[in-house]
């Protein structure tokens, strides 16, 4: 029995060690329900852009470098447009602003949900990234909600390496 416990407890802090991994590289935010992918409207690298939901396409755009801020923190940098995205002023609507280090406006929390799957939520808040629309129509907004234990506000990443 003591090593049958044994054996529990050592497959669970692989586990655990697993999910605490620091994500380092370039990944596209792929969402469970939807199955769309993170990407500033029309690859626009003008201010206030809204980002959107898009189908999956191995292009700069919906491409996202994770720079580590601490434990399961992180900037999220657009490789086409260098810069990252914020909520509007007062407004769960998310939109693309220049990359600012150290700003919690820009810093998103990876929660785990599972197995290589994430919530996503705005540090220092309640909210969590969200596709306003549930069927999964291209363009369509990603905003901020509260946590709704569904899987619309769950999120896979996957390496992604450009084409264009």
């Amino acid at each position: 029995m003591r090593k049958y416990l044994l054996a529990i407890g050592f497959v669970l802090l692989i586990n655990y060690a697993g999910i605490a991994q620091t994500i380092k590289g370039n990944y596209a935010i792929k969402n469970v329900q939807t199955g769309q992918l993170l990407r500033v409207k029309d690859a626009s690298n003008k201010n206030g852009t809204p980002l959107v939901a898009y189908d999956p396409q191995n292009w700069k755009c919906m491409t996202w470098n994770f720079i580590n801020v601490e434990g399961n923190n992180y900037h999220l940098k657009n490789l086409l447009t260098g810069k990252t995205f914020q909520p509007k002023q007062a407004d769960i609507a998310l939109e693309e602003q220049p990359l600012a280090l150290g700003n919690n406006k820009q810093q998103y929390e990876f929660e785990p949900a599972g197995k290589d799957t994430y919530l996503i939520k705005l540090k220092g808040t309640e909210l969590y990234l969200t596709p306003e629309d549930k069927e999964g129509k291209s363009n369509s907004a990603i905003i901020l909600a509260k946590k709704s234990n569904t899987k619309d506000q769950q999120w896979t990443i996957y390496a992604q390496s450009p084409t264009m």
